[in-house]
């Protein structure tokens, strides 16, 4: 075993000039700062996208969600009946002509609500509707909203068009029992919903039809 003295006596195979000047030179520290900036810049650019396409695709799905539930209130709300007096239409399955028939008594905004107005508003039972001038029906749909400073970033809109499905002559489809000729009031729902993120323009369209009660 080597005493002490020999284990932590420099080599003397290493010439004492190498011994004192040996270190990293100024061009070596520089590209290492150049190569970690770079591998740090890649790495913020990565996790960037990723974090974009995971937001993008929430914001996707969100869209999907409203559209859907929008077409099954579409399926499902009643009475829908053409035939009797005064006639018995939903909201969302009125045309826009009928939508426009409406507007004569309520007074529908152009722009979204940011309050429910009083219940004795012919506007109350429509709410939160609006619409633009003999425009289809409106209503804002969904609003992501930044976790960590609160801030709105994005505000979905869903549009509800709503029209007749006539045969190729332009009549109204009918259906003809005992001699008795029926209109059956077929009517056909588009529901889109619209948002923009990042400058770019997304849209999310549902289809159905909804016959009247009869």
């Amino acid at each position: 075993m080597l005493s002490p003295s020999r284990q932590f006596r420099p080599c003397r195979h290493i010439p004492r000039r190498a011994q004192i000047h040996a270190a990293f030179t100024l061009v070596e520290v520089l590209v290492a700062l150049v190569t970690l900036g770079v591998m740090s810049g890649g790495a913020y650019i990565g996790f960037n996208a990723v974090n974009t396409y995971a937001v993008s695709s929430r914001l996707y799905s969100e869209a999907q969600a409203v559209a859907q539930n929008h077409v099954d209130m579409i399926l499902s709300r009643g009475p829908f009946n053409i035939t009797s007096t005064p006639n018995r239409v939903p909201v969302e399955l009125m045309t826009i002509a009928e939508l426009t028939a409406l507007a004569a008594t309520v007074s529908f905004p152009t722009t979204p609500p940011t309050s429910p107005p009083a219940s004795t508003s012919p506007y109350y039972p429509y709410y939160p509707y609006y619409r633009t001038a003999n425009g289809p029906l409106l209503k804002e749909g969904f609003i992501y909203t930044d976790p960590v400073n609160g801030n709105v970033i994005v505000r979905g809109t869903v549009q509800i068009n709503i029209t007749t499905i006539n045969d190729g002559g332009g009549v109204p489809l009918a259906m003809t029992y005992a001699g008795v000729t029926s209109n059956l009031n077929v009517r056909q729902a588009i529901v889109k919903v619209t948002y923009s993120f990042r400058n770019h323009d997304y849209t999310v369209v549902l289809n159905t039809i909804r016959a009247a009660d009869q």
